[in-house]
């Protein structure tokens, strides 16, 4: 007969075995990675890391009933392509993380991206489209630090136009610091995104691509809305004005 608790611990390691989801948050030393991350995993803010120290921090979350574990590399910059190809090829979607205090850092993003469409696709194109972003690894552009009133040298709308530029999946300003759900709310769009269908993606890159300037016009909520803007927006009706949180349910189903 056979043993229950033998069949026992062979359900518990297949249990165990749930794919990660794996995030790559890349960018100069100095912008917050680390920060973010810990913020992300504890909801702590410390402000103070080994700029040098390269780690992977793992954590399960329950994300919309669902239990994630969630593998996210905080990557530091160092000498030589060989680490960043190995880190881009580890990863199922990318942070790409600049200062709004740093105009350089924001520069670094654009390095960082082409390289991301070298490592992690066999071949490379010029331009995409929002069909080609929905099939890619996606990427998300995250401005931090944008508590920095007096120090800022990177505009938001300059920030989303980058985005826009290098063909990132969406866009985001935040203060890891002031913010304590900041790291949470760029995670679980990250996460959610890569659950969508190509379709929905195909739709997520279209409806992104039709925004327009910070003075006003048709923008996708979330992705060009500042987080306060959106926590503000919690309990707005459905329509083209409700965030993300409200609308993924709806992406998630399309196709």
């Amino acid at each position: 007969m056979a043993n229950p608790s033998s069949g026992s611990r062979i359900l518990k390691r297949i249990s165990n075995k749930t794919k990660p989801f794996r995030v790559a948050i890349l960018g100069q030393n100095g912008v917050g990675k680390s920060a973010f991350t810990v913020r992300f995993i504890t909801r702590r803010y410390i402000g103070e890391y080994d700029p040098l120290l390269e780690k992977v921090y793992c954590c399960t979350k329950l994300v919309d009933g669902e239990q994630v574990l969630f593998e996210l590399l905080d990557t530091a910059r160092k000498e030589g392509y060989t680490r960043l190809e190995e880190n881009i090829k580890w990863a199922d979607a990318y942070i790409l993380m600049y200062s709004v205090a740093d105009q350089c850092s924001l520069n670094e993003c654009s390095r960082l991206k082409f390289l991301i469409n070298c490592y992690s696709k066999p071949h490379r194109k010029s331009t995409l489209t929002p069909t080609d972003l929905a099939t890619r690894a996606p990427v998300f552009l995250v401005g931090n630090q944008n508590d920095r009133c007096q120090d800022r040298m990177v505009s938001r709308k300059a920030g989303k136009l980058r985005s826009e530029e290098l063909g990132c999946t969406s866009f985001y300003e935040i203060s890891v610091r002031e913010c304590v759900d900041s790291a949470l709310v760029v995670l679980e769009d990250l996460f959610f995104y890569l659950k969508m269908s190509k379709k929905s993606r195909y739709l997520f890159s279209y409806t992104r691509s039709l925004s327009t300037d910070d003075e006003g016009g048709e923008t996708f909520p979330g992705e060009d809305t500042p987080l306060a803007a959106r926590e503000e927006r919690a309990e707005t009706p459905t329509g083209k004005d409700t965030p993300l949180a409200s609308r993924r349910h709806a992406l998630l189903t399309i196709g």
